[in-house]
């Protein structure tokens, strides 16, 4: 490549990277990013977990189903994209063959679709892990081998399986949520054409309600308004003419897209009322409407292709290759003195307890110019650990030549009998490039090696590109802030390894402590506890290290009390370290430390464990930054999330925090996050804790680090409830009864780095101005509803006076007859007022994230009285958060569910637990057949005698039930007496009874009545019709 080109193309990346920067809704910055070029997707990974067992036609399945997918893709997109390229990561622990070359930045991290042994949540379900809001892309689909193997299985439990892959990208790529109801979102809605509709897209799939396991009718519940608790609508497989969407259910056969805002086209047409998460979280925008948004299509991007269109993709296959990594430091005059000692403390910590056996290791320093220090060392035990640490640079002096240094790391890796490809660089720096070509001089060796780049900023002076070079090579940022507490730098060196486990051939350490202490003479000891649970204690090392005192006194405690003898203790002097390496398995529970120092010192303190087995499942964090760089003149504030697993598990009710540290006169700011399913938080119990930072103090790098544990008082779950990733065929088979919902975690706690955020463009705004609204409110709920009191009772989670941070200032509750009216005018609908309120006080506003709910009385209730309600947060200097989702109430009078005898004890059963009504209702059964009397409150027996308080007579019910296949409108009337909160059935019983010789047998028999809507099949039109129960 000549100059000219060479120069030209340096330009292109970097104005690429630029845009990337400036319009990035992402996932993850260092996730592989698929790029949309000319209708074509380009550079899709799609990794196998080393853990899976080798089948080598999985690979030859690959290929067949995301062939077929990508002509799946191109006809849902309207002609405009399909994919490409795609790379087949194959792992490390499969045999070798020819046929795989070697991967560049390539990795199972990375990968933008798994491969992995099931999610016990999901089972063999394909599920998108997305912890973006709408428009944002997620991080990674997950697909089985069992998925991907047995095609047949797959089909009947969620139709083409080249369809559900169109699904799963509509939330990976482009941030669409389900379209169907999910946990956080209800089964059935009262919609303005005042139907009890099915959550779906379109409105035009047609289907059968019923409840959940059986062919039995369902039953409007008078407590909600809508369908029974236990209620499914099953959509017809066949003969619809519906043809959206792909978000709702994928394995309809006419179903070929997405839905749209079109209206001049029903069968795809949107529906900006039906509560499902998509348009709970994307504002009732299409998902069409948010697809041409995105930077695959924006701006007329990738328009539809005319003519025949090749879509079968190109599949590369590349193999995993063992670590190889190259410490790349600076040792320029800038870095004497303490930088070095720290930098030295790190790298041993590193090279003696963190990087795994089986690595390749070698060390270059740099300063005018590059110096090998040490060759690949294969590490296989601590003579090569201690044969690595003795090479580390002792003398800083000189200049800076940032490109010296990367240039002589990959000359290193050249001499590896595996090339450069895969091999990675740990590049640390504190100082500015002196060279005139900078770092960007780089980018073209650091392509066609195909190695990846990890930088450490070594105080805020460090080179600004460094960031930019991470990202270009697919590594990780760092940022040091040159203090003496240097756990922040200790957990840089440790991700680098530990996010990149399939590189690894044996459990990797995990980060249990990673803080610092201060002691000194006025102190006496000071100290902290540290957790080991029951799924680590191999390999477990206590690591102290500080700046000032020439040596500290220490302890350190087990759970059962004893101290650990002060032999274990391995002091270096000169580095100022002391560790200690437990012996055996260390044992389960709180281990003690404390310190005590001479003269006043920082000890920085880590601990690290490991499983016991490669089969141990520990709990894992990993932290998310959704956009590393804020540029104050857009916005002034990022996403940061927490992933908190045990084996792709949830880990819910953990205390999660994220420690953003500046160099900067900022304070250190402590972030909580949250999984409430509020705020920033799209779901809520999913394992992914998520807020916002908003304080920023000006230009320069932020360090973010993580600690995760369980609260003081073992509160920390599992989650193992069932989950749906893909609406199967058959709503049914996603229940498990026998699978627990939650299991305790026991204690534990955990230390992660986040990388770096950049901010640019501060502007230092007074402390009076408030330029930031509350959040919107996203999980605004009806929870039941009262014919007899007319109250509807209404709850949601509160958002902060800036977004989801502190406490908005006031509630505006609105309420209309009219869905469009708040969809639309919102500022002009009824506000509710405490006159309206007989729960709770709208006028108290709540912290953030504490659950709110009133109840309130309506004006009017009776045929066809249906209220909605929706709700904006306002802040003290009247910055108003966006328009919740829109939530209705149905007022209508709704019969009692009708209740079943119970075979044995001539009492009724309710066929819907969550009622208020009693479950077991006591009866006497009348001589005439013609009313009965109920008795709420006392047994009754068979021989026709009762004590009861309730006379009340009622009318007979009629036979014949029929079944509900489409949305009713309920027209039942209310009984004279409107205050009665129930309308019990009559019964109209016969009673048989024949002797046999051996048994006696008996037989009753009673009908409940029901007025529901049916359709006439010949006419189509609704018909009203009195439905019984029979058992």
């Amino acid at each position: 490549m000549d100059i000219d080109r060479l120069q030209s193309f340096r330009r292109i990346t970097f104005i690429l990277y630029i845009l990337f920067l400036c319009f990035n809704v992402s996932s993850s910055s260092n996730r592989n990013k698929v790029v949309l070029t000319d209708n074509k997707y380009q550079n899709l990974i799609i990794a196998i977990n080393k853990k899976v067992p080798v089948d080598t036609t999985i690979i030859d399945r690959i290929k067949d189903l995301f062939t077929d997918g990508s002509r799946r893709l191109f006809e849902a997109t309207n002609r405009r994209a399909y994919w490409k390229t795609i790379t087949i990561l194959v792992p490390k622990t499969w045999p070798a063959n020819a046929k795989y070359i070697l991967p560049k930045t390539e990795s199972f991290s990375v990968a933008n679709i798994v491969i992995d042994l099931p999610n016990e949540r999901y089972e063999d379900n394909p599920y998108t892990q997305q912890p973006g809001l709408c428009g944002h892309k997620g991080e990674y689909i997950h697909l089985t081998p069992n998925f991907i193997l047995n095609k047949i299985d797959s089909e009947k439990m969620w139709g083409p399986v080249d369809k559900l892959l169109v699904h799963e990208w509509g939330h990976l790529q482009w941030g669409l949520f389900d379209e169907y109801p999910t946990e956080d979102t209800p089964n059935f809605y009262k919609h303005s054409n005042n139907k009890i509709e099915a959550t779906r897209c379109s409105l035009a799939v047609k289907g059968q309600y019923k409840r959940n396991g059986t062919d039995d009718e369902c039953y409007l519940d008078p407590e909600t308004g809508v369908y029974e608790s236990g209620c499914v609508f099953s959509p017809d497989t066949k003969n619809q003419t519906a043809t959206a969407s792909y978000m709702y259910g994928q394995f309809i056969d006419s179903v070929t897209s997405f839905c749209h805002s079109d209206p001049s086209d029903p069968l795809g047409y949107h529906d900006v009322e039906l509560p499902h998460k998509h348009n709970t979280v994307c504002g009732s925008r299409s998902a069409w409407d948010i697809i041409l948004k995105t930077q695959d299509f924006k701006g007329g991007v990738n328009q539809p292709v005319t003519g025949n269109v090749d879509t079968t993709p190109t599949f590369t296959l590349m193999q995993t290759t063992d670590r190889r990594v190259v410490l790349v430091l600076d040792t320029s005059g800038s870095m004497s003195g303490d930088r070095l000692h720290q930098l030295r403390q790190s790298a041993t910590h590193y090279l003696l307890y963190t990087i795994d056996i089986g690595s390749y290791v070698g060390i270059v320093e740099f300063s005018s110019y590059g110096r090998v220090l040490s060759e690949l060392v294969y590490i296989v035990n601590d003579t090569s650990r201690d044969t690595l640490v003795a090479s580390l640079p002792t003398v800083a002096s000189g200049g800076t030549s940032i490109e010296s240094g990367v240039l002589m790391g990959i000359q290193v890796l050249s001499r590896s009998s595996q090339g450069t490809n895969g091999g990675s660089l740990l590049l640390m720096t504190d100082g500015i490039n002196n060279s005139p070509t900078g770092i960007n001089s780089t980018l073209d060796d650091v392509e066609i090696a195909g190695v990846i780049v990890d930088t450490i900023a070594f105080s805020d002076s460090a080179d600004q590109n460094l960031q930019y070079l991470s990202d270009f090579s697919g590594g990780v940022s760092f940022f040091f802030n040159d203090v003496d507490d240097t756990s922040v730098l200790n957990s840089a060196f440790e991700t680098t390894v530990t996010s990149r486990p399939d590189q690894s051939s044996q459990p990797l350490p995990i980060t249990l402590y990673s803080d610092a202490v201060t002691a000194g003479p006025n102190t006496g000891n000071v100290g902290d506890i540290v957790v080991i649970d029951s799924d680590l204690g191999k390999d477990t090392v206590f690591a102290f290290s500080w700046m000032k005192s020439n040596s500290i006194q220490l302890t350190l405690t087990s759970p059962d009390g004893i101290l650990v003898n002060q032999s274990l203790q391995k002091i270096d002097d000169s580095l100022k370290m002391i560790t200690i390496k437990i012996p055996n398995n260390a044992q389960v529970g709180i281990w003690n430390f404390s310190v005590q120092c001479p003269s006043t010192d920082t000890v920085t303190v880590n601990v690290q464990s490991s499983p016991l087995t490669a089969d141990n499942c520990p709990i894992t964090v990993a932290a998310l930054v959704g956009d590393p760089s804020i540029d104050y003149t857009t916005k002034s504030y990022t996403i940061i999330c927490v992933v908190v697993t045990k084996c792709y598990l949830p880990v819910v009710g953990a205390d999660v925090l994220a420690i953003i540290e500046s160099s900067n006169a900022c304070q250190t700011v402590e972030l909580i996050l949250f999984d409430n399913g509020a705020g920033a938080d799209v779901t809520k119990d999913d394992g992914i804790y998520c807020g916002y930072f908003l304080d920023a103090c000006g230009d320069g790098r932020y360090s973010v680090d993580v600690k995760v544990k369980s609260p003081e008082k073992n509160t920390a779950f599992v989650n193992m409830a069932k989950a749906t990733g893909s609406l199967p065929i058959n709503p049914d088979s996603t229940t498990n009864k026998e699978l627990p919902v939650f299991v305790p975690t026991g204690m534990f706690s955990r230390s992660a780095s986040g990388g770096v955020i950049q901010v640019t463009g501060y502007v230092n705004r007074p402390p009076t101005t408030d330029l930031i609204s509350p959040s919107k409110i996203i999980d605004l709920r009806v929870l039941a509803t009262s014919y007899s009191e007319q109250k509807v009772v209404l709850q949601w989670t509160a958002v902060g006076d800036d977004l989801d941070t502190g406490n908005a200032t006031k509630y505006e509750l609105k309420m209309s007859n009219s869905f469009s009216e708040l969809l639309t005018n919102f500022a002009n609908a009824r506000e509710i007022n405490n006159i309206d309120v007989i729960e709770g006080d709208i006028t108290i506003v709540r912290p953030a994230g504490v659950v709110e709910r009133i109840g309130l009385r309506v004006p009017t209730r009776g045929a066809n009285q249906t209220y909605f309600f929706a709700i904006r947060a306002q802040d003290e200097a009247s910055n108003y958060g966006d328009v919740s989702n829109i939530v209705s109430a149905n007022m209508q009078y709704i019969p009692p569910i009708p209740y079943m005898f119970n075979s044995t004890t001539v009492s009724l059963t309710s066929a819907d637990t969550t009622t208020k009504h009693p479950t077991s209702v006591p009866v006497t059964i009348p001589a005439n057949n013609s009313t009965i009397t109920t008795d709420l409150s006392t047994t009754t027996t068979m021989n026709g005698t009762a004590n009861h308080t309730d006379s009340t007579q009622y009318p007979t019910i009629p036979t014949s039930p029929t079944k509900s296949t489409e949305p009713i409108e309920a027209t039942a009337q209310p009984p004279e007496n409107e205050d009665r909160t129930a309308l019990w059935a009559s019964l109209s019983a016969v009673v048989g009874i024949a002797l046999i010789a051996l048994a006696v047998f008996g037989i009753i028999k009673f009908v409940g009545k029901k007025n529901k809507v049916d359709i006439d099949p010949e006419s189509g039109q609704e018909m009203t019709s009195s439905q019984s129960f029979e058992e």
